[in-house]
């Protein structure tokens, strides 16, 4: 068996947490959860005492909050990992984790492919601090299709507020333009374009489910026109985003 991480797991819900623990070592045998916690206040300790290589904490708790508990693993255990557990009501705490050093985050209830993509991601990050040769080439075929389509979704999912393309992400993995399209087109039966639409797209139709008036959900999915996202929602899910909400539709991707 090869290398594997140890994880924490802080939730201040006993069955969600044993739940996530579960399901953590049954997407990757790689991660094994050593420790669960019921506040941020005694997951840092134990972290002190032994810490481990990830930690995914809820963002509302008692005695400590995720966020805070975050910023302090950032701080004093720059070396953990840290994902954070999260509902759509606190999608704007979203944004502060990620400038707190955290790696990621996970959206309630957790969905089992999105927790599997980043325990892969995880798992490719820590190969890549052991051995700095391991990938040094993402297109000598070191890494699978499925691998490359893995850090794909991750980077649209940390940068879809941004201005970003096809060409933005393929220089930024390492990738040529033509062979990430290819690689992700046999894979997922769509370009990388399309999928950077779709995803941001189902963000938008959560956002506008909890109310977010729209163009502030525009905003926050990288849109800065607004008429060129009613426009992109309306190709969609043929509605378009004020009729959506005026309908109080709660039915969500």
């Amino acid at each position: 068996m090869g290398k594997v991480y140890r994880v924490y797991v802080v939730e201040d819900e006993s069955l969600i947490a044993k739940n996530i623990a579960k399901n953590i070592e049954a997407q990757n045998p790689a991660f094994k959860v050593t420790g669960i916690f019921s506040n941020g206040e005694d997951a840092l300790l134990a972290i002190g005492e032994e810490p481990p290589e990830v930690v995914f904490t809820d963002i509302s708790m008692p005695v400590m909050s995720g966020l805070e508990l975050a910023a302090r693993i950032h701080e004093a255990y720059s070396h953990v990992r840290t994902v954070i557990i999260t509902g759509y009501a606190e999608f704007e705490y979203v944004k502060e984790a990620l400038h707190q050093g955290v790696e990621d985050y996970l959206l309630k209830p957790v969905d089992r492919e999105e927790l599997s993509g980043i325990l892969k991601k995880l798992e490719l990050s820590f190969t890549d601090i052991s051995d700095p040769h391991a990938l040094a080439s993402q297109e000598d075929k070191d890494l699978s299709p499925e691998e490359i389509v893995t850090l794909v979704k991750d980077y649209v999912k940390k940068n879809y507020r941004q201005d970003i393309d096809l060409n933005t992400i393929a220089q930024n993995l390492g990738f040529s333009s033509s062979y990430l399209t290819k690689v992700f087109n046999r894979v997922e039966n769509t370009t990388p374009s399309k999928y950077i639409r779709t995803y941001r797209m189902g963000v938008a139709k959560q956002l506008l489910a909890d109310g977010v008036p729209v163009g502030q959900v525009a905003t926050l999915v990288g849109y800065n026109d607004p008429f060129h996202f009613s426009k992109s929602f309306k190709q969609t899910f043929g509605i378009s985003p004020t009729a959506f909400r005026e309908k109080g539709q709660g039915s969500v991707l």
